[in-house]
């Protein structure tokens, strides 16, 4: 395994790994960081406002379907301040590494849970799939490496989403999309500059912007 993916193992394991007995207590808390208000100003840039609530956990970050107002953002990403900027720079086709990418990626969680109704259009379902699957989705350690061992980004199948945790469910192809739509401020030139950056096929392109246009007219 090339040094550059084992460093990305490394840091994705390292900010999603056990979180020290003695921050046990700030589970349920208020989360504040300045990644918060630049990604809401993101989303904001698109005419959205959610009513969000941003919380610590010691679980894992995530949201749940039935809260879709409260994003749980693990602890341990507070260590992602440390990744190398070259990591950083290669994780966009793996997952979401960083906190604020993090944050966009359970936004778009917490903006389709809270309005789903687009997931039962024609054109979500054949750019994303059905919702409905079962959720049989590992950690993002487990997910990405698995697809790591099948090929990682040589493997053509894994050009049409946008990373390779995207692929364990259309959820989170939903939310990676809306990810790299927040990065981009949906321009489709920016768009397109990413895709060509990191090899993104031309179905990672579209998803990205439905995920834009859906952002855009939010509500």
């Amino acid at each position: 395994m090339k040094a550059r993916i084992r460093a990305l193992l490394h840091w994705l394991a390292v900010t999603r790994g056990p979180v020290p007995v003695h921050e046990h207590h700030l589970a349920g808390t208020p989360a504040r960081h300045p990644a918060i208000a630049e990604v809401l100003a993101e989303v904001a840039a698109f005419g959205i406002r959610p009513n969000v609530q941003f919380v610590w956990s010691i679980e894992g970050s995530g949201v749940e379907e039935d809260v879709p107002h409260v994003i749980h953002l693990h602890r341990t990403m507070l260590l992602a301040d440390r990744i190398p900027r070259r990591v950083v720079e290669m994780s966009e086709r793996y997952s979401a590494l960083t906190l604020r990418a993090t944050i966009r990626h359970e936004v778009g969680h917490s903006l389709l849970f809270s309005s789903p109704r687009v997931t039962r259009t024609p054109r979500f379902r054949r750019l994303f799939g059905d919702v409905r699957v079962a959720y049989r989705v590992g950690t993002v350690v487990d997910e990405v490496g698995r697809r790591i061992r099948r090929g990682g980004l040589e493997n053509p199948r894994y050009r049409r989403v946008v990373s390779l945790y995207a692929a364990s469910h259309p959820h989170e192809q939903f939310a990676e999309a809306v990810r790299i739509a927040l990065a981009t401020r949906g321009d489709r030139d920016e768009i397109e500059r990413w895709a060509t950056c990191h090899d993104a096929g031309k179905h990672a392109v579209a998803q990205i912007e439905f995920a834009a246009s859906w952002l855009a007219t939010y509500g």
